[in-house]
């Protein structure tokens, strides 16, 4: 993991738990996007790619 990390899920509880997670590993450059799906999801103005993977 050489690269920061960034945390989300469905409403930012699960991403939460994921950040303490790499804290306790000594991952020290994390952030979670506290809005998660839950805020992505309801932007008009945010991309969002339904459909399947080409």
């Amino acid at each position: 993991m050489s690269k920061p990390a960034i945390t989300t899920c469905g409403s930012g509880v699960t991403a939460a738990v994921l950040n303490l997670g790499l804290e306790l590993i000594g991952k020290t450059d994390h952030s979670l996007y506290d809005g998660s799906w839950t805020e992505w999801g309801m932007s008009p103005i945010l991309p969002i790619a339904t459909g399947d993977k080409k």
